[in-house]
């Protein structure tokens, strides 16, 4: 067996989980941009915020069904190959959004940065897979996955600047240029740690036995309802709650960008302080298995508090409701992916593409509703639903998955 000690977590391999954390972030900026001046592009094309909702969702399906399909090939090739191939299609998705000059060419440039996007968490989960130890990968998927917050973080500031002095144009191709830097320093970074992080060739003909076989799996179907719940919440956070704190908060076009920055505060602080919360709980004698379920205990108390956030008179305390659920949904998300990787270790790939497919199409079914909801003015029951469901994704996890693979 392959030794998996915590010594491989070396200088170079944590600077790898740097790279990791930087494409996760570029993409977050990537995707912020669209929320962050969503108000300016709904304006331009004349669309009503349900019609909008449909526009996010051409990234959610083209997204969901590549990792429903395309996981294999990250298992395959490994991350090492099909990481910035993939990382470059997104890249040019988005410079080319900067350039639509009508509703279908926008929607078609968020469609193509969905198919290249699709394969960042089953890369980054298979590289920590290879390098680390079981109790090091919650830290290190925490390193990666709150590039996703500190990219939402950095964004606001940038894309408010960069729109307000340019154009919101300019701010779609500016992330598309650092986006391609990110790949050529992969590329040169990478080359020397191939033979850790390269694939295991899979026949076409194993693909189907191995996707029935992940699908067979008791655990695959109860993380599928995390899947689709806590991904649905962080997707929400993503896409929607800059245009709420200026649409139904009343915040100005800056203020409602920056403020969003306590939101993603506390989905990166989520993902880091429930890894630290696994290694110092584990580290005083409690099992690994026992000390994830606490972290997903305590993660759903703090996104109750969106169902406060829609109800309060208060908008500033609704944004700090709003920054706590971030912070829960940041530390769900990284106790669901090591439960992702543990599920196939052989498989990484295709049963986290399979999982993040599920949750990609489900929201790109919901989406135009959450924008219905927000034309009606009832955007306080999405958040109610987004403060209960979770329950329901934890309920799933310590029922049904088995005490040796939670």
């Amino acid at each position: 067996m392959e030794d998996k000690s915590p010594q491989r977590f070396s200088r170079r391999t944590f600077w790898v989980c740097i790279l990791l954390f930087a494409a996760t972030a570029i993409i977050y900026v990537d995707r912020q941009v669209m929320a962050l001046t969503a108000e300016k592009i709904i304006a331009e094309f004349g669309l009503s915020q349900r019609e909008w909702g449909k526009v996010l969702a051409t990234f959610r399906y083209s997204y969901g069904i590549v990792q429903l399909v395309g996981g294999f090939l990250v298992d395959a090739h490994g991350p090492v190959i099909v990481f910035p191939a993939a990382s470059g299609l997104w890249a040019v998705g988005g410079l080319l959004t900067g350039l639509a000059t009508s509703v279908t060419m926008l929607a078609g440039c968020r469609f193509m940065l969905g198919i290249g996007e699709a394969f960042n968490w089953p890369s980054a989960l298979k590289v920590t897979n290879a390098l680390l130890s079981p109790e090091e990968r919650p830290l290190a998927n925490g390193i990666f996955n709150s590039g996703a917050a500190v990219g939402a973080l950095v964004a606001p500031v940038v894309v408010t600047l960069i729109t307000v002095y340019y154009s919101w144009r300019a701010a779609f191709v500016f992330t598309g240029m650092l986006g391609g830097l990110w790949v050529i320093v992969w590329l040169l970074y990478t080359r020397s740690s191939s033979a850790q992080m390269k694939g295991s060739p899979i026949a076409l003909s194993d693909v189907l036995p191995a996707v029935f076989s992940i699908l067979r799996m008791r655990g695959f179907w109860m993380l599928a309802v995390s899947a689709i719940i806590i991904n649905g919440v962080n997707y929400y956070l993503a896409d929607w709650i800059p245009l709420y704190l200026k649409t139904t908060r009343g915040f100005s076009f800056a203020a409602g960008n920056i403020l969003s920055i306590i939101v993603y505060a506390g989905i990166s602080s989520g993902n880091i302080i429930m890894g630290l919360f696994v290694r110092s709980i584990v580290a005083k004698g409690l099992s690994v298995s026992t000390a994830k379920r606490w972290a997903l205990v305590l993660s759903c108390v703090l996104m109750g508090s969106a169902a406060g956030a829609g109800v309060t008179p208060s908008r500033y305390l609704a944004v700090l409701l709003l920054g706590l659920t971030g912070m829960g949904t940041g530390g769900f998300l990284v106790i669901y992916m090591t439960l992702a990787q543990d599920l196939s270790p052989r498989y990484i790939g295709i049963s986290s593409g399979l999982l993040g497919g599920l949750g990609n199409l489900a929201y790109g079914v919901l989406s135009p509703y959450v924008g219905l909801l927000a034309d009606l003015h009832r955007s306080s029951l999405t958040l109610l639903l987004i403060g209960t469901l979770p329950w329901l994704a934890f309920f799933a996890i310590f029922w049904a998955v088995p005490k040796d693979t939670a």
